[in-house]
């Protein structure tokens, strides 16, 4: 979605546009995507409706489907290696049934290790290649201790789990409720879920997900635009103000600071402050997310609605261009202001006749750390705001390149 602005004033016009910078990436498949999890900047998998799972080595430049074996769908996909690794899900027709399936290769081949459970499925987390937990419908939670040749039921109230989350291996907590918003549900173990207590948040509304930075510090979402944070590992819950009634259906954090949330419509939410603030960024799109996943401040997807895929490599923030409807007589770039600069700053330059135009920033190291622009240009001056709150302080160059110019400029990130 663009916004723009066009002033008029002593005969030049002016017009603001704010960009994207979350990028569709092509799944190769319509069916909905429930699930996305990266072991590293380049390899991950998502999963969904009807045994999608597709797979990308290449930071989601490029996504291959694999086979599942199965046309019930996935809600949940965890990897503890770039080649062990477990889906869960389930189905309610024919019958209502929940399963896991496992790969020790990747994902080239996806091997079933239950398809008899009595319920869907909904989340899955590993601690290690052989200790992890699922949960779901029915008041399920499940542990094994096999890498999943056995999945044993722990004792949990009666509740249909979303979300489970785990700090170690003794350390966890499972969300849900019901998903008509009569009741929420909140449950803490420290023994590996050989007991699981009861916490308390003050809402009703049903809780799908969670995550935790430490064993101290959590967030938990759901319906309504519900968010709660603990700084104590859940003995108090505090609400936080999301400024949505939409449902939120992931979060995650990077950090004590940085974190996403995304749900219905197109929605992702951004904060810096641990929650304290939550702002909306760009998607581009009113699909409805599933699931966000970032690898860095920098690095994340999101997954939703028709195999949407959304992918960001500078924390979904986005940056204005100003364009502005004069004539230049020749490429210039000037130098960007302020500069040095914390955490923005401002890039001018012109195109004398339309232009295919390249605008790359490097670090002082001559790695590419983001395209600003890539696109066709017509003649003008332009200004790009460039934000580079997610990076070191350091050396950078920003560079223009057209098939005729080419030219590189240095800037200070000072925080």
């Amino acid at each position: 979605m663009k916004y723009i602005t066009v002033f008029c004033f002593f005969f030049l016009s002016f017009s603001q546009v704010t960009l994207s910078q979350w990028t569709p990436q092509s799944s190769g498949v319509g069916d909905r995507l429930y699930s996305v999890y990266f072991f590293d900047a380049l390899t991950g998998w998502a999963v969904g409706d009807n045994g999608a799972i597709v797979n990308s080595t290449d930071g989601g430049t490029n996504w291959s489907e694999q086979i599942s074996g199965t046309t019930n769908y996935f809600n949940s996909v965890f990897f503890t290696s770039g080649s062990d690794g477990w889906a869960v899900g389930g189905n309610f027709t024919p019958n209502v049934v929940g399963m896991v399936h496992h790969t020790t290769d990747g994902g080239t081949t996806w091997t079933v290790q239950t398809d008899t459970l009595p319920n869907q499925l909904n989340s899955v987390f590993f601690v290690s290649p052989t200790t992890g937990w699922a949960a779901g419908e029915s008041s399920q939670i499940l542990k094994t201790s096999d890498s999943g040749l056995n999945w044993v039921p722990q004792t949990a109230e009666a509740s249909y789990y979303r979300g489970i989350f785990f700090v170690n291996e003794n350390t966890g907590w499972a969300v849900g409720g019901d998903p008509s918003n009569t009741f929420s549900t909140i449950l803490k173990t420290t023994d590996g879920g050989g007991n699981w207590i009861a916490q308390t948040a003050a809402t009703t509304n049903y809780l799908r997900a969670v995550f935790f930075i430490s064993a101290t510090t959590g967030w938990v979402a759901g319906n309504e635009g519900t968010i709660f944070k603990t700084t104590n590992g859940g003995t108090n819950w505090e609400p936080q103000n999301s400024d949505t009634t939409e449902g939120l259906l992931s979060i995650h954090f990077i950090d004590n600071n940085t974190g996403w949330t995304v749900g219905l419509s197109g929605l992702i939410l951004y904060t810096t402050d641990s929650g304290s603030n939550w702002t909306t960024q760009n998607s581009g799109t009113n699909s409805h997310f599933s699931s966000i996943f970032f690898t860095d401040a920098s690095n994340g997807w999101v997954v939703g609605s028709q195999g949407t895929i959304l992918y960001t490599n500078n924390g979904g923030v986005t940056f204005t261009e100003e364009e502005k409807a004069e004539i230049p007589k020749d490429f210039r770039v000037l130098n960007n202001y302020p500069n040095p600069f914390n955490p923005s700053t401002k890039i001018k330059y012109s195109i004398p006749h339309a232009s295919n135009v390249v605008i790359k920033v490097f670090d002082i190291l001559g790695n590419e750390i983001e395209i600003l622009v890539n696109e066709e240009k017509p003649t003008g001056t332009y200004e790009i705001t460039w934000y580079a709150e997610n990076l070191p302080s350091g050396i950078y160059f920003y560079q223009l390149q057209t098939p005729n110019f080419n030219q590189t400029k240095k800037m200070i990130l000072l925080k």
